[in-house]
């Protein structure tokens, strides 16, 4: 026992120097330092925007006319957020991120001006719900560029822990601005002035740049072009790990819309000092957001995603919990730190998982439907809540509802556990995939996901893996053994270890241009054809290498004929 003392002594510094290391590493990378001003732009410009519009509304038409702009502001976002959000599968990402905050920029001066010929609130309002649908777009359309910026898993959480930490500093910037600008300027210099923060915006994202591109449609997609924005849902549920963790997701953002009317009731109805209170306990959850977001900036424990995942949600049900318990408000601000901790780490960590688990060709319309869904579940807790209050009162309502949600990562753990292994993949397949030199410019993450649709098949000796003529349905890497490749019964050539074959019909869309037969016992990878030219055609590199390779085997084998 003596010796192993000092060791881990030893172990946890040199261990918090290599998180901070890595960190500081990705956070150098220009693309995700680009990718993090154009998300701080964002959330500081709409938190200001919100604000002074809102303040507009409470001059012309009292409380009344602030919840009807806070209405405006989510319910055409949570409407056409999964349609809209097809455009960053569709589009390239960084254009469609320029895009949204260029439309916010007009919205931000048509306000300005509509203030300045003093026209009607309804006028107002109706620009405030063009530009929701593009503020529907600006979410998911990070989610998934994240991915794109990283090239390994653990870089993808010091990612989300950076923008976890951006959006904490933006969500006080942003009011802080409204305050001071509404204190020196008239409201029109005020929407000017957040007009040019989202001018800001839009030039740090255009000068993103990275390989990957819209890949390329498969044919059963353009059959059901009806149905494609909607795909996003269907991938959230398809798979049990994504499902798994999309449903805990729910489970907490319907949470925190039980949450913002608990905390207002329990600071008016129970607490002295009534409204300065509720800012004071929602600032409890600001600054536990914060420490976990520095907590997780390293970028550990990247292998136990899932149940740092859990964990978080626990800790957030059990927060309410305890407060339902002891509606103190020492226990209750100590108790909403530790949920804005527990938030923070929930976020982070599972978002990095679907950031993994998700396939980059849908994840647009994935992350689209996924805070369409949130926003749906948060207008539910917030008109459950005071019926919840009236049945029970809030100390139970708090109680049961907080234990049901720190119960529920428990009830899913067994399932939780194994999302960490399907996310992290084969190793073998990895490294494996990593040595076909098409694969070759594709990131950690990227591989990761190509790996995961990847199933190992076994072949006899003169076994036939493909046939000439035949409709061309997997692309396939040799695992272990050599084959044969023939072309109208003559041997063209051989193939072993870390050789792929397949790209040919899969990319040209043609039937098999040559029989592959094993000779001996053989083990192949075999990635079906709508995975492989996803993923290849959305990489620019890739599909380069992709189509080179196809042309020069094509040229070899008329050569051979000749």
């Amino acid at each position: 026992m003596g010796g192993a003392g000092p060791a881990a002594r030893r172990s946890v510094p040199s261990l918090l120097r290599a998180r901070v290391r890595e960190a500081a590493a990705a956070l150098r990378d220009r693309q995700l330092a680009r990718l993090m001003l154009t998300w701080g732009a964002w959330i500081t410009a709409e938190w200001a925007f919100l604000i002074l519009v809102s303040v507009l509304a409470f001059d012309r038409g009292g409380a009344a006319a602030v919840g009807l702009t806070g209405a405006v502001r989510v319910l055409p976002a949570a409407v056409f957020g999964p349609l809209a959000a097809l455009l960053s599968d569709r589009l390239p990402r960084p254009r469609v991120l320029a895009a949204v905050h260029l439309s916010w920029l007009v919205i931000a001066l048509a306000t300005a001006w509509l203030v300045a010929v003093d026209a009607p609130l309804a006028v107002v309002l109706i620009v405030l719900g063009l530009g929701s649908v593009a503020f529907s777009l600006f979410r998911p359309c990070v989610n998934a560029m994240i991915p794109q910026v990283v090239h390994s898993p653990s870089q993808l959480i010091v990612a989300n822990s950076a923008i976890s930490t951006v959006e904490a500093a933006g969500t006080v910037l942003g009011p802080v601005l409204s305050g001071v600008l509404l204190a020196v300027v008239d409201p029109v210099a005020a929407f000017l002035a957040v007009a040019l923060v989202f001018a800001f915006g839009a030039l740090a994202v255009v000068g993103i740049r990275t390989p990957f591109q819209p890949a390329r449609r498969s044919p059963a997609a353009t059959r059901r072009v009806l149905l494609e924005p909607f795909r996003g849902f269907e991938v959230l549920v398809a798979e049990r790990g994504i499902r798994a963790v999309f449903g805990l997701f729910m489970l907490q953002t319907t949470m925190r819309g039980l949450l913002n009317v608990f905390v207002v009731v329990l600071a008016l109805s129970s607490f002295e000092g009534g409204a300065g209170q509720t800012g004071s306990l929602f600032a409890a959850v600001g600054v536990g957001g914060l420490l976990g977001a520095v907590v997780t900036l390293g970028g550990g424990a990247v292998h136990r995603s899932a149940l740092w995942f859990a964990l978080g949600v626990f800790l957030w049900g059990l927060s309410v919990a305890v407060i339902g318990g002891w509606p103190e408000p020492v226990v209750a601000w100590c108790a909403l730190a530790v949920l804005g901790l527990g938030n923070a780490v929930a976020d982070i960590y599972g978002f990095s998982l679907l950031n993994r688990l998700i396939p980059d060709h849908v994840a647009g319309r994935a992350w689209g439907a996924f805070h369409s869904a949130a926003e749906g579940v948060i207008a539910v807790g917030s008109v459950g809540a005071p019926l919840l209050i009236a049945l029970v009162g809030l100390s139970w309502a708090m109680g049961i509802t907080g234990g049901l949600l720190a119960l529920s990562p428990l009830l899913l753990l067994r399932q939780l556990r194994s999302v960490d292994a399907s996310a992290a993949a084969s190793p073998e397949a990895v490294r494996l995939l990593g040595q076909v030199p098409t694969f070759a410019p594709m990131t950690g993450i990227g591989l990761e996901r190509l790996a995961r649709s990847a199933h190992e098949v076994s072949f006899l000796d003169a076994e036939a893996v493909v046939g000439e003529g035949e409709v061309g349905e997997l692309f396939y890497v040799v695992v272990e053994g050599e084959l044969a490749v023939r072309q109208a019964g003559r041997e063209r050539r051989r193939l072993g270890p870390g050789d792929a074959f397949g790209e040919i019909a899969l990319l040209n869309a043609v039937p098999r241009t040559a029989s592959v037969v094993s000779v001996g016992p053989s083990r192949l990878l075999s990635i079906d054809g709508d995975s492989f030219v996803a993923a290849v055609t959305g990489h620019r590199l890739a599909e380069q290498l992709a189509y080179d390779a196809a042309y020069d085997l094509l040229q070899g084998d008329k050569r051979s004929s000749a």
